[in-house]
Formats: C-alpha cells, sequence, structure tokens
C-alpha cells in the first residue's frame, strides 16, 4: 500500500535517500491540510514531516495530476540552488524521477506566508530582496517560462478536458493575447526565478526574515513576470502596486510597470485555468478547485476591463 507508486511510499523513499536504515523505523506523519481556495497552500504535493537520528524534515511528494503544470526536476533544482544561496530550507536529498523532496523542517522557527505576515516593511523588503537574489545569483534552471505562452497551452488543455471555464473565456484569451503581443514587440529578459508569488511559498520568520518554498514552477523568464506574480498577489490595488514595484525597481518606470501588471493579469489567467483543469481531471475532489479558478478568472477579468489596461497596452516596454 505504501510502495514508491503512491505518495507515502515516495516519502518514505525520500528519507531512505537522506538517512539510508535509520529510515526504514519511520513513518512521516502528514505536515498540514492542504488548502486551495483561498490560497493555494500544499496542493501541488503531499507534505510530511519526520524526525529521522534526531533530524527533522519535511517532506514533498508531488501529485501525479499536478505534473502538467509542475515541473519536479526543476523544482528540485532551484531548491537546491535557494538552499546554497540561504534564501530557502536546506535540501537533504530528492529524487526528481519520484518527485520527491526532503527538506530541513524550519516550522519550529517559522510560519507559512500569508497575504498579512508578509505586508509588513521589513518582510515585504526580504521577500523582495530574496526573489532578487536568486535572479541574480542563481545558475539559469532551463525551462524557459512565459505566462502568456502558459496561458494559450493551459486554456487549450482546458477545451481538451472539459474544464468548466467562464462564458467569457474566448474574450479573456484574446485580451491576454493582446497583452503577449504588446510584451513581445518590446524583446524581453530570461532569469532564472522563482515565478510564483503565492504567499503560502513564503516561510516568515520570528526576525522577518524569510525562505522561499515551493519551487515547481520555477524557471528562466523575464524578471517582471516574477515580478508580476507577486505584486498580483500582495497588493490588489494600484497604489500599493506601484509601492511595491518601486520598493523593486528603485524607482517608477512607467512602461515597466505596464509590463509588470500586464503579467500580473495573465498570471492570474494562467492559474486560473490550471486550477479549472484540476477541477475536472484531479481525483482529488473536496478541494475547492473551482473556486480558487473562479476567483483568479474574476481577478483577471476586473483587470482587463480596467480603462488603465488599454495604456497599459501602449506604454508597455
Amino acid at each position: 500500500m505504501d510502495g514508491p507508486e503512491t505518495e507515502l511510499g515516495r516519502a518514505k523513499a525520500g528519507l531512505r535517500l537522506a538517512f539510508g536504515d535509520a529510515a526504514e523505523a519511520v513513518t512521516p506523519a502528514t505536515a498540514f491540510p492542504v488548502l486551495a481556495s483561498p490560497g493555494w497552500h500544499g496542493v501541488d504535493g503531499l507534505h510530511y514531516r519526520a524526525t529521522v537520528a534526531g533530524h527533522a524534515c519535511h517532506i514533498k511528494a508531488l501529485h501525479a495530476d499536478a505534473a502538467f503544470y509542475a515541473d519536479a526536476a526543476v523544482g528540485v533544482s532551484a531548491a537546491r540552488a535557494a538552499a546554497e544561496l540561504g534564501i530557502g530550507p536546506n535540501v537533504l536529498a530528492a529524487d526528481a524521477g519520484l518527485g520527491v523532496l526532503v527538506m530541513e523542517d524550519v516550522s519550529g522557527e517559522r510560519q507559512v506566508g500569508t497575504l498579512d505576515r508578509i505586508d509588513p516593511a521589513g518582510v515585504r523588503a526580504a521577500l523582495i530582496a530574496a526573489r532578487k537574489t536568486f535572479q541574480v545569483k542563481a545558475p539559469k534552471l532551463g525551462r524557459p517560462v512565459d505566462a502568456f505562452a502558459d496561458v494559450v497551452t493551459f486554456g487549450a488543455r482546458a477545451g481538451e478536458v472539459g474544464a468548466r471555464v467562464p462564458q467569457d473565456i474566448a474574450w479573456l484569451l484574446a485580451s491576454v493575447a493582446e497583452a503577449a503581443a504588446a510584451v513581445s514587440a518590446c524583446g524581453r529578459d530570461s532569469v532564472p526565478a522563482h515565478g510564483d508569488g503565492n504567499a503560502s511559498n513564503v516561510l516568515v520568520g520570528k526576525d522577518g526574515s524569510v525562505l522561499l518554498v515551493d519551487w515547481d514552477r520555477a524557471g528562466d523568464m523575464d524578471p517582471f513576470e516574477d515580478l508580476g506574480s507577486l505584486i498580483v498577489e500582495m497588493a490588489a490595488q494600484e497604489p500599493e502596486a506601484r509601492a511595491v514595484f518601486e520598493e523593486w525597481h528603485g524607482s517608477m518606470d512607467e512602461g515597466l510597470f505596464a509590463r509588470t501588471q500586464l503579467y500580473g493579469i495573465a498570471d492570474d489567467l494562467r492559474w486560473g485555468l490550471i486550477a479549472a483543469i484540476l477541477a475536472t481531471t484531479s481525483p482529488r475532489a473536496t478541494l475547492e478547485f473551482l473556486k480558487f479558478a473562479n476567483w483568479r478568472f474574476l481577478r483577471c477579468r476586473m483587470a482587463v476591463r480596467d480603462p488603465r489596461y488599454s495604456e497599459r497596452l501602449r506604454r508597455v516596454r
């Protein structure tokens, strides 16, 4: 029942990779309840905790139904790079083929990020610094990521599986395609980046320091795509979004701010499509995938209907 084809079996295999025979008598315990909505906490894999030979460990075993959007191999590489840079928990063992990652368990000294926990100025500054450190110092990950291309890919997949999408999905897809063309016309850089601004991907220390986790959506991307995914999570209103942008970039640049906002709009549509696909295809029927999808679709719709959307298309650089 707990063979390597199950999440628990893979978690045990990960512990054996890290600790050998010392792990044989240890059975991992579920780390926390999974929550799809309103956040996206622990959805991509099952999370376990265990103590082996005095070492507290956190084990993540990636779900098979997440494979269409989560890259286990890149996730492992990025997690290792983050640990080496001091912006992620130490990695004790990993097997990308099994989709398992064993990390140091830091839950005793850090809390999972929520919108209120990442909002204080000191935490926000640490979060921005961590993401920028990875962009500058981490090696390229070998996985090109483009939010606009993902929207096309996941939009097609949603149609193939008969996912429940909004009636105006064609208009949303066409609007984001306009944004893609505007950004593409300006060119773009490519840096290694986390790529997922979800607050639960941040572990916040009592001193306001942060560690980043859940690197399954990481890749080589436009640095402003990484920022866009963060702003769309942290800053629902434009004044707050501008403040985060200025803190990240050092000054206001209307063209680059427009680029960032367009990436955030695409990120909302991308995650709406991912969640809608899972609502149709995942055997985990108790999770509120569709509720999360509808929330992301709503935010995308509101942003595209905003009169400033056309202005951002014109201003982007």
